[in-house]
């Protein structure tokens, strides 16, 4: 049966509640804070800085008191793409100079540097995977919602609708752990029948062979779900007002501020690593 658990393997879009230092922060600060730290870790190219940022991650889900394992449970499903863009990293890097070369047979070259280039992709990528979770597990959907729409208010006054917009973020984000659960009731309605997923037998052309009658009912069931959410959303006048009104009204304080401020110190150490060669 743990062949199709799709949803053990989904860590991000879930959000712990608590009463840690993270939780308490205002919405915008911690949006504000992991979109820094995202962006300094997409900019470097420093395995000092990237291990940072990894760092910042491990440590956030300490200070968070939240588990690990549904992070790296997401690690684990992902592995296969991984290590495919591990290994296509290797082959496609072509230096200017044909040397360093550490593995050669006939036209497969391995230089050093396609070895150092795929480490730190696949640094970034877990480190980015780390950040992406930590923050869905602090952040919750009201919250980001709010957060969002109040950092892109400023786009309204050029015409942008941000309200929808940031409708359409928070549906991406929450859609995945539902489409998760979807393929697993899916597939084990499709075990119940007789189709046999748990035998390794038949290679890469069997699993194939399964999957397309898993991704036609899904698709179907996800055009489904989309029409009753539209629904919803129409039943609740939804896009009728041109500007939202919130019960809660959030402000930003001190303590926010701070929180802000050393995001943005971290990213800079993330960036300014690079330039001292680590």
């Amino acid at each position: 049966m743990s062949s199709f658990e799709y949803l053990r393997s989904i860590g991000i879009g879930y959000y712990y509640p608590g009463n840690s230092l993270l939780h308490r922060m205002n919405a915008r600060s911690k949006i504000i804070f992991f979109l820094l730290l995202i962006l300094g870790l997409t900019l470097t190219s420093s395995p000092a800085g990237l291990g940072v940022g990894l760092g910042i991650g491990l440590i956030g889900f300490g200070l968070a008191k939240v588990s690990l394992k549904p992070c790296l449970r997401t690690l684990l499903g992902i592995s296969p793409f991984i290590i495919f863009l591990f290994v296509l990293q290797l082959f496609i890097f072509r230096p200017q100079t044909s040397i360093n070369i550490i593995w050669q047979w006939k036209f497969l070259h391995i230089y050093a540097g396609a070895l150092h280039s795929a480490l730190i992709m696949i640094l970034r990528f877990v480190s980015l995977v780390v950040l992406l979770s930590l923050m869905t597990s602090v952040v919750s959907t009201l919250e980001m919602n709010h957060g969002i729409a109040s950092l892109l208010q400023p786009l309204a006054a050029i015409g942008i609708h941000t309200d929808m917009l940031v409708m359409v973020i928070q549906i991406m984000l929450r859609f995945l752990p539902l489409l998760a659960l979807r393929m697993e009731q899916i597939a084990k309605s499709q075990a119940s029948r007789g189709a046999q997923w748990d035998t390794g037998s038949g290679g890469i052309l069997k699993r194939v062979r399964l999957t397309i009658p898993l991704l036609i009912p899904l698709f179907l069931s996800t055009l489904e779900q989309s029409e009753r959410i539209a629904d919803a959303m129409l039943c609740r006048c939804y896009g009728v007002s041109a500007r939202r009104s919130h019960y809660y009204e959030q402000r930003l304080n001190l303590a926010d501020v701070l929180f802000i401020l050393v995001g943005i110190g971290l990213t800079i150490l993330i960036v300014f690593l690079q330039r001292l060669g680590y």
